[in-house]
């Protein structure tokens, strides 16, 4: 049975672990924290790290390729969140295997990772193979579902990091401006060009707000300045894997059903009777959007 490590030493990929175990026993090197995580989403062997600090993404990449030896890993994924970007192709170097970065869908056929991610300026998916022996992912965050399925045999290991000397300062930290990761939101409310102005996307985000969701936009809203790129969902932007996604004023071009095509529920509010976005929703409502969402505040407030 094929081995596959999971990288998550800053941000667990819950999804991305339980997808994993599609493929065979999963290893996760992961925070002392998100420990329970990995176990809840079946991995067989959880290598916790406390405390983990990086100033030096190329020794911190030397350290792993050290512990890939050790445990001989041939398949190897990682979240595309900003450290594992930088990191993962460094490491790539170091064990001479190929890297597939930004994947949006994964698979195995025979012993091979069948990778697929968007390419050609998101005009089509390419469908890579790695022809090197060990082959390297990096996967959306929130692409995939997480699915609970304890290993019974699991094993919790201690693993050690010593820091390096300091190449690195950070000089500022923001948080989220809607609270948590739009990636790990239950619910989204997601506005398109549809919504028309920055003034109707601050009626979506007091929506979002009144049901605890996060805000998300289509990449022509962003473009508009309607609302800022953490917002995007779709290629080129966030993947969503929301229990309920509401579509506002979008018309569901297919970049952006990528995006969000892991939800569970979705509602579709917009003028055109035509919209592609009907095609795709459970729900759709066709009329004025900033009546449907009035109403809606109504009776929430």
């Amino acid at each position: 049975m094929n081995e596959i490590l999971v990288l998550c030493p800053f941000y667990i990929d819950a999804g991305l672990v339980s997808q994993a175990t599609n493929f065979g026993s999963v290893r996760v090197l992961t925070e002392a924290r998100n420990v329970n995580i990995a176990v809840k989403c079946g991995a067989r062997w959880v290598h916790c790290m406390e405390g983990l600090s990086i100033s030096d993404e190329a020794a911190f990449a030397d350290f792993l390729a050290d512990k890939i030896g050790e445990w001989k890993s041939k398949i190897i994924l990682a979240p595309a969140e900003i450290k594992m970007r930088n990191i993962m192709p460094m490491l790539a170097w170091r064990l001479k295997a190929g890297l597939t970065a930004d994947c949006t869908s994964l698979s195995m056929k025979d012993k091979s990772l069948v990778q697929v991610r968007p390419a050609f300026g998101n005009s089509l998916m390419a469908t890579i193979c790695s022809l090197s022996e060990i082959q390297m992912v990096t996967v959306r965050p929130g692409i995939f579902r997480e699915r609970l399925q304890t290993n019974p045999n699991v094993e919790i290991i201690a693993e050690y990091y010593s820091g390096e000397r300091e190449r690195i300062k950070r000089l500022s930290f923001s948080k989220f401006i809607h609270g948590k990761p739009l990636s790990q939101a239950q619910i989204v409310v997601a506005g398109g060009l549809g919504v028309g102005s920055k003034e109707g996307f601050q009626k979506l985000s007091q929506l979002a707000k009144e049901i605890g969701a996060g805000l998300g936009a289509s990449r022509m809203a962003v473009d508009a300045g309607f609302a800022p790129y953490s917002c995007q969902v779709g290629m080129t932007g966030v993947a969503v894997c929301p229990d309920l996604y509401i579509a506002v004023g979008i018309s569901g071009a297919v970049q952006h059903l990528a995006g969000m095509s892991g939800s569970r529920t979705v509602i579709a509010i917009n003028s055109d009777p035509k919209a592609p976005i009907f095609d795709y929703a459970d729900y759709g409502i066709v009329g004025d959007w900033e009546t449907s969402i009035n109403n809606l505040l109504e009776e929430l407030l």
